[in-house]
């Protein structure tokens, strides 16, 4: 009996040696699990929590990354990135009876191309949008009556970027017309902004061609027989009774001009000889029209220049193009040598001027046009005269009536006089005596283009006179324009 109960004491006692440790490892196994489940379910709250966070923009995206350990992952050109906001600043401006607008980038102060902007002009009576349909930053409105107007942009998202203007801006039109300069700068185009093919047309008139010293034969100049041919083909639909009128002029002095000229021996001259003969040379007539500073004017056409070479060769003056007015576009386009033919002649000591090659087509665009000269001679001193170029392109500018265009040279050279230089008229004798009114200019430097020996232009007098396109000088490769000032 008694042995029984000890082996009864012993059994309960080694069972609950290992019942009570197999109990806690139980109890604490479960706690544990209990525990990383907690934990789970407490890390997704918090993950949901942060996304919600997120997508409201309550928390930083970069720093949830960097907390989580996440590397961000590029996504190349599918990244989706914020609009960039730009300011846009509104520069009115207005020279009679229109108005300009301009869409600058607040920052930059340049104008925005590629961005179809919507404007609204408000007047006392009327309200009206406009489109910058050709995206070149620029609103032109012709035509605008006189009165106030205030200017409103559209908010426009392109290209990621969000444009709006902080504040319209009101302008005064007025039906009167003040010469004077415009901020212009930021209108200048180089060539490799325009088609040049389209842009820069000028061409040579027949009577500017006409050349009396060169003859195919003694009994037949080019004088007889060039201009008649040459007109009837070129301009005779656009001005008949005037053209006609001066073939007849020319063919008469040609006809009279070879009693005119008389031989060492007496014996007359049936027809001008070449400028380099002795009897013409020595005409009293030739030697006076021939008499003066010797001079040259040079585009981007005459290539590069050896300036100093060309001093050296006699040069007295040249006269540089500046620029010109697209005869397509209209567009306003630098001279890609100018700034380089005006450092060249003036380092070699040459006496300088400017001439401008307009398209305008009204008083507005002349003033444009002489602000962009105005705006190019900034740091330039001239000794020579600033001259408007007014010649044949078959562009826009051939088009308008000769009140027109007595009202575009008008407007340019008063701007142009305005600011404190001296200036001139460019133009070949046809155009002087049919498309301008010459004579009301003689408060200005008359340059004339005729290529002959001796000039037949009588309308008005003449200061400058450029008398062939096939000159030579030391310097420059190729022909050139050569001129005496009187």
């Amino acid at each position: 009996m008694y042995k029984k109960t000890q082996i009864v004491l012993i059994t309960v006692i080694f069972a609950l040696l290992v019942i009570i440790p197999v109990g806690f490892l139980i109890m604490s196994f479960n706690n544990d699990t209990e525990d990383i489940a907690d934990t789970d379910n407490s890390s997704i709250f918090q993950s949901v929590s942060n996304l919600e966070a997120l997508d409201l923009g309550l928390i930083d995206g970069d720093e949830l990354r960097q907390e989580n350990g996440i590397e961000e992952k590029s996504t190349g050109e599918n990244t989706i990135s914020e609009p960039e906001d730009i300011a846009v600043y509104i520069s009115l401006r207005s020279i009679r009876d229109d108005l300009k607008i301009k869409l600058l980038n607040a920052s930059s102060d340049k104008l925005i191309p590629d961005v179809n902007f919507t404007v609204t002009v408000k007047s006392s009576n009327k309200t009206m949008d406009y489109t910058d349909s050709d995206k070149d930053g620029i609103i032109y409105i012709p035509y605008v009556e006189a009165g106030d107007y205030t200017v409103f942009l559209s908010d426009i998202t392109s290209d990621n970027k969000n444009y709006h203007a902080d504040k319209s801006q009101t302008i005064t039109v007025s039906d009167s017309i003040e010469y004077a300069k415009v901020d212009i700068k930021d209108e200048i185009k180089d060539e490799s902004q325009i088609n040049v093919a389209e842009e820069d047309t000028k061409v040579q008139d027949a009577d500017q061609t006409t050349d009396i010293s060169v003859s195919t034969d003694k009994g037949n100049s080019q004088a007889e027989t060039a201009p008649a041919t040459e007109l009837q083909e070129d301009d005779l639909s656009e001005d008949a009774e005037d053209l006609l009128a001066q073939i007849e002029a020319e063919t008469a002095a040609a006809e009279n001009s070879k009693s005119d000229y008389k031989g060492a021996e007496g014996g007359t001259i049936t027809a001008p000889a070449p400028a380099t003969a002795p009897a013409i040379a020595s005409d009293p007539q030739y030697i006076a029209a021939h008499s003066g500073s010797k001079g040259i004017d040079v585009s981007k056409h005459n290539g590069t220049i050896d300036w100093n070479a060309v001093k050296n060769d006699g040069v007295d003056f040249a006269i540089i193009r500046c620029g010109y007015r697209g005869s397509s576009s209209g567009a306003l386009v630098i001279d890609p040598l100018y700034y380089t033919n005006m450092a060249g002649a003036q380092s070699a000591g040459i006496s300088t001027g400017v001439y401008f090659f307009t398209q305008a087509v009204n008083e507005a665009e002349a003033v444009e046009e002489a602000s962009m000269v105005l705006e190019l001679l900034s740091g330039y001193s001239l000794q020579m005269p600033v001259y408007l170029d007014v010649e044949k392109s078959n562009g826009r500018g051939d088009a308008i009536s000769v009140e027109e265009r007595n009202a575009v040279c008008r407007a340019f050279l008063s701007t142009i006089k305005n600011a404190g230089y001296t200036t001139g008229i460019y133009s070949n004798k046809l155009w002087f005596e049919n498309r301008i009114s010459t004579a009301s200019f003689l408060d200005n430097q008359i340059w004339l283009a005729q290529y002959v020996d001796i000039p037949t232009y009588g309308a008005t007098r003449y200061d400058m006179w450029q008398y062939t396109s096939k000159g030579h000088v030391a310097g420059i490769s190729g022909n050139v324009d050569m001129n005496v000032l009187k």
